[in-house]
């Protein structure tokens, strides 16, 4: 009993330590390129920018260039019918081979004056708190 519980187990180990995910990759492009591409608020890079992403859904894309008005939109990663449940367990832990999900954008920029983009630091500040207040409780 014990051998194939130790057996069942290093066969499940060795699948799972075999299989590959899935990769998800984002590909911003711009015309002209090299207009810089913040996500969801953040600076990434310059275009044309190919990164892996690890959610699908939507997202804030915002490109910038001097003399090119900025674009703003949001961009939808729809996840394909494998990321669904229950699919989603076989294409994650039991497939063999790695899966890639490329997903593509491309803008035209006009010319123009644009803003400057709206980022937000990595991490907010907190805000201070003030000193608790003590007070002594005298016994009788």
């Amino acid at each position: 009993m014990i051998k194939k519980i130790f057996l069942a187990s290093v066969v499940l180990i060795l699948a799972t330590q075999t299989s590959a995910c899935v990769r998800r990759i984002v590909t911003i492009e711009s015309q002209p390129p090299g207009a810089q591409v913040y996500l969801d608020h953040k600076y990434l890079g310059e275009t044309p920018y190919t990164e892996e992403f690890l959610y699908y859904g939507g997202h804030h894309l915002e490109l910038t260039k001097e003399g090119y008005v900025n674009f703003n939109t949001t961009l939808q990663l729809k996840a394909p019918i494998y990321e669904y449940f229950p699919l989603s367990v076989i294409s994650e832990l039991l497939v063999p081979w790695k899966i890639t999900d490329q997903h593509y954008f491309k803008h035209d920029l006009q010319q123009g004056q644009g803003d400057q983009a709206v980022v937000y630091p990595i991490e907010a500040p907190q805000p201070s708190l003030p000193a608790p207040r003590l007070e002594r409780i005298e016994t009788k």
